[in-house]
């Protein structure tokens, strides 16, 4: 089976120690050759498929950036549920999964099922009235865009106000309007779909709406935890939550909220480069997970920091990653 290693992780954490002042303790450890064996121990089906279609987006995902050359094997058990599923549900969370998995494995599926799941999505969209209703509908959409689809969103002005609206004072979001608490892992959440909501709209979107959202992103920042070592992450303020996350989950939610919503964000945003380097500090301090979910969570949020590394904060030693990544990076192994 071909792997292909990826220094590139190995230059975060010199980075990070570089800019921080820290040495490597026995703590933090880079992503190795242990993480791959992990990842084919953890998400190793019993029996067929896997259990979910985002348990298999898990696993595809984390196989992908690992360079694990898995997806023949798991196309041939897969592709006839993404297709049963697209042409079949009505859910918007099964279609958003089914659309992410088809997203890798790149499945043979029928041009007019496409569009109907479109038109399911668009209406979707206008009847959402709760956080995860416009990510799944809006991050569908966008994945059928990135798919070669022609999508746009006529009336993006108005759902991004209307998702804008489940934002708190604080830089947390609700998951809805009927007295919700608020939480750091629907921040992230609404930040991804607020990013969704960008790339899909006709036009260009108001600046200066914009520029409220960056603003709420310092504002989240400046809830962030730390450790003495230079490592942040983030958690929830009140612990009783309804379905608390916990610091990992949370972060990672946070992470992909944050570089969804700066790649299409022109400027820079606000966020002090020792907190960038610190989240990153902190998903190589897990080590190696012991749960696929933990798993994926930390090699995907790695994954979307090094993607969005140009330019996207006011820090320059966060920038230079990119280029002890591109000095350092090997050639493929069998």
């Amino acid at each position: 089976m071909a792997t292909r290693n990826h220094p590139w992780i190995l230059a975060l954490l010199v980075a990070i120690c570089s800019s921080l002042s820290v040495s490597v303790h026995a703590g933090v450890r880079p992503i190795s050759d242990a993480h791959r064996s992990a990842a084919l121990d953890l998400f190793a089906p019993s029996d067929g498929p896997f259990g979910s279609l985002e348990e298999t987006y898990e696993a595809l995902r984390t196989f992908q950036i690992l360079g694990i050359e898995k997806v023949a094997d798991i196309s041939r058990a897969t592709c006839p549920v993404v297709v049963e599923k697209l042409g079949s549900s009505t859910s918007t969370e099964d279609l958003f999964h089914a659309l992410r998995v088809n997203n890798i494995l790149g499945c043979e599926i029928d041009a007019k099922i496409i569009e109907d799941v479109k038109s399911k999505l668009q209406a979707a969209v206008k009847g959402a009235n709760a956080l995860l209703g416009f990510y799944y509908s809006i991050g569908s959409l966008l994945l059928i865009k990135k798919q070669g689809s022609s999508v746009i969103l006529s009336d993006a002005d108005d759902v991004f106000h209307a998702i804008k609206a489940f934002s708190q004072s604080d830089g947390s979001w609700r998951h809805d309007s009927s007295g919700a608490e608020s939480s750091t892992y629907a921040a992230g959440i609404a930040l991804e779909t607020l990013a969704g909501v960008v790339s899909l709209a006709e036009s260009e979107m108001d600046q200066s709406t914009i520029g409220i959202v960056k603003r709420d992103i310092e504002k989240l920042f400046d809830t962030i935890k730390s450790y003495n070592d230079g490592t942040f992450y983030f958690d929830e303020k009140h612990f009783d939550v309804k379905d608390y996350k916990g610091p990992l989950i949370s972060t990672s939610s946070v992470v992909r909220g944050l570089t969804a919503f700066a790649s299409v964000s022109s400027g820079k945003l606000n966020i002090p480069g020792d907190k960038i380097l610190g989240l990153a500090k902190f998903f190589l301090s897990v080590g190696i997970p012991s749960s696929t979910k933990d798993l994926f969570n930390q090699i995907d949020s790695l994954s979307c920091l090094e993607n969005n590394r140009q330019d996207s904060y006011s820090t320059y030693s966060f920038t230079s990653i990119h280029r002890v990544f591109i000095n350092l990076e090997g050639p493929t192994q069998g």
